[in-house]
């Protein structure tokens, strides 16, 4: 049984082990101890300097190439998408210093920023689904003719068409496009910024994602549906527009879900648009891919080259976005191609196409 000896030889104990490390360490240990503790310090200050100047010089090397980059991208894009306009589909808001920069890229290229447009979180939100399906039987007269897929194929088709088709004559939005746009904005889907003109091209600007290792939630199923729905725009714009690219940084999922899926083969990507290599890459990557090329563009996991190979496209032609004309109305008359309505009443038949 414990009692209260045991105790007392327990705390002698104690204090006895605490006598002889201070006394080993103000006397023999002393010196040693002392210059272990300096010579690590020492260690880590100079591992710390070495850091230091070895990030300045990455830093610097970085600034050089950046430099080198801003001096020659001229020569690099100039001419490759001449005349062509091109439209921003932004699936999330996008750092302005970063839109800005792939503009003036753009413009380098010879092509113009014909608007931007924002798609809002009903697009994929699983709430509005059923809204979502309520709609697409109001866009389908503006549809290419035998188009399939998903309520969601549906959406971004419009979307796409609602950017890219003129009108049988003139150089201005059909009809159709215009309807479209209204049905869109009118449900709350997107929205179109004031200086919105025909596009040419699309660059769909994909969602900043976590970085790889600092996620701490598992994507959930929502996630994997917002990112399917996502997955039919730039489908869309491979189908409807002349060129079109999907560009983000690496820890875009859009980005992962288009490299490792179906969808490589045919829409192109850029990754580090957050970068000025990615921002130069976006037009080269246009022109690639109105030439026929696909590809995945920068640094991140994936990719298949750094930078597209520079292509130069030809005056660009826009007969195959325009609408299909109006039919003219029936007239009367005595032709052999006339029927026997229009010989018999001709007056009557004339007024009744004028009417539909």
């Amino acid at each position: 049984m414990i009692d209260f000896r045991y105790h007392l030889v327990s705390l002698i104990s104690v204090f006895l082990a605490l006598a002889v490390g201070i006394v080993l360490g103000a006397g023999p240990l002393k010196e040693a101890i002392g210059d272990q503790l300096t010579g690590q310090v020492e260690t880590l200050r100079t591992d710390k300097e070495n850091l230091r100047t070895k990030l300045a010089e990455a830093e610097s090397d970085v600034a050089s190439r950046d430099a080198f980059l801003a001096a020659t991208s001229a020569q690099l894009t100039a001419g490759t998408i001449t005349g062509r306009r091109v439209t921003f589909v932004e699936l999330a808001e996008t750092d302005d210093a970063i839109v800005e920069a792939i503009t003036a890229h753009l413009v380098t290229a010879g092509a113009q920023v014909a608007g931007t447009v924002s798609v809002s979180e009903q697009w994929t939100s699983e709430g509005q689904a059923r809204y979502r399906q309520a709609l697409v039987p109001s866009l389908t007269d503006y549809l290419p003719q035998g188009s399939t897929g998903s309520h969601d194929a549906s959406l971004a088709r419009a979307l796409v068409l609602s950017l890219v088709q003129l009108a049988p004559e003139g150089d201005a939005f059909s009809a159709d496009a215009l309807q479209l746009q209204r049905l869109l904005a009118a449900g709350d889907f997107v929205s179109y910024s004031e200086d919105i003109a025909p596009a040419d091209m699309i660059v769909v600007l994909a969602p900043t994602g976590t970085p790889a290792g600092e996620s701490t939630t598992a994507p959930t199923a929502q996630d994997a549906t917002s990112l399917l729905i996502q997955q039919e725009l730039p489908r869309a714009a491979v189908e409807l527009a002349e060129g079109s690219v999907v560009a983000g940084d690496t820890s875009s999922a859009l980005l992962a879900a288009i490299i490792g899926g179906d969808d490589a083969d045919t829409v192109s990507t850029v990754n580090d648009v957050d970068a000025l290599t990615g921002q130069i890459s976006v037009p080269l990557a246009l022109a690639a891919r109105a030439a026929g090329t696909v590809g995945h563009f920068g640094t991140g996991d994936g990719a298949t080259a750094v930078a597209p190979t520079v292509v130069r496209l030809d005056e660009v032609d826009r007969t195959t976005r325009r609408a299909a004309p109006p039919e003219a109305p029936p007239t009367g008359g005595n032709t052999d191609e006339a029927t026997g309505d229009a010989s018999d009443e001709p007056s009557g038949d004339a007024s009744d196409g004028a009417e539909g």
